[in-house]
């Protein structure tokens, strides 16, 4: 039990406590749609300093269910809109202050993440609300985030489909960036994008093997040997599509500093944006692992050598953190243009 000060909405949440290293970048954080479901703490000790504003927006709005920060500070930053804390209260997120978040990390690298609850409320009415609630793997999250109907942007002769999980709008900034036009489309829908030149299979929330219905349709896309590409969920998605195991991390990789090490394009090691709590063992399948976590050997990128299939566990467009591995995009847009036609 952490005691702190209440911010934000007056109400309880329930999630999966997870925690996150990066030092900047909380609005991105705050509404990346693949924290759907977790309460989020900041080991950085100052949460709020450059206050909000739209263009650091993943989503439509913030997708955590909470919030825990050490220290909620007023903004100082002349693109601010408002403070994280009225943040909170307008979006209706309860989120705690004065919690010494270094101290719940540590914990939750020793015993691994778990469920929590958090409001204005007495411990037993918190408990009550933690047994009452779902386990975070048990509950379907992307139907929560992903678009109802599909949606056409850009205006490329190049047509990637894109697998709407619950993407970041920063993906899909980098894949406009490159001129092609894009064709988002529900997660139960996959097959409205496969007429397209490519297909895309975004990030998103919750446990992906739950995901088998998608799994299932990426396995029949396959067979069209039509370049495919996945990032984080999306990569574990791909992943089982091709018969490989997902397993549970005990605290996943939550920064944007983490070392990936590229075995198969470059040799080099880069620093990148992590935001997952599964990963994929691919052995006994045909896909080939081009990229590594050097600090716990989680694999974080994979490829086929006969078939255009593209993965990364990580977070490529970064938003935040380092634009080491923009090129990934490069590398998969080539890839289509080659197989245009085919």
């Amino acid at each position: 039990m952490f005691i702190g000060r209440h911010i934000g909405a007056e109400r309880v949440a329930v999630g999966e406590v997870v925690f996150t290293t990066a030092v900047v970048g909380y609005p991105q954080a705050l509404t990346d749609p693949s924290y759907k479901g977790q309460i989020l703490a900041f080991t950085m000790p100052l949460i709020g300093n450059y206050g909000v504003s739209e263009d650091q927006m993943e989503s439509d709005g913030i997708k955590v269910e909470g919030v825990v920060v050490f220290e909620a500070t007023e903004p100082s930053h002349y693109k601010s809109a408002m403070s994280l804390e009225e943040w909170l209260a307008a979006s209706n997120v309860p989120g705690l202050a004065r919690v010494d978040t270094r101290a719940l990390a540590q914990l939750l690298r020793e015993h691994g993440v778990m469920m929590g609850a958090m409001g204005p409320a007495k411990p037993h009415e918190l408990a009550k609300a933690l047994r009452r609630s779902p386990k975070y793997e048990e509950a379907s999250y992307v139907d929560l985030v992903s678009v109802k109907e599909p949606v056409e942007l850009g205006d490329g002769k190049l047509c990637i489909g894109l697998v709407d999980c619950g993407v970041k709008r920063s993906i899909v900034r980098e894949l406009l960036k490159r001129g092609v036009r894009l064709r988002i489309v529900p997660c139960r829908r996959p097959e409205l994008a496969y007429d397209c030149d490519g297909l895309f299979v975004s990030n998103g929330p919750g446990n992906p093997k739950l995901l088998t219905f998608l799994a299932e349709e990426i396995r029949q896309y396959v067979e069209y040997r039509k370049p495919l590409m996945g990032i984080c969920l999306g990569h574990q998605v791909v992943a089982m599509a091709m018969g490989a195991e997902i397993y549970k991390l005990k605290f996943g990789h939550r920064a944007s500093n983490k070392p990936v090490r590229d075995l198969a394009f470059t040799g080099k090691t880069y620093i990148t944006t992590h935001n997952h709590g599964y990963a994929v063992d691919p052995r006994g399948t045909e896909l080939k692992v081009w990229a590594i976590q050097p600090d716990d050997g989680t694999v974080e990128g994979l490829y086929h050598e006969s078939l255009p299939i593209l993965t990364t566990q990580w977070h490529p467009e970064a938003s935040p953190g380092a634009n080491d591995t923009k090129w990934v995009f490069d590398k998969f847009v080539k890839l289509v243009e080659r197989h245009a036609g085919h």
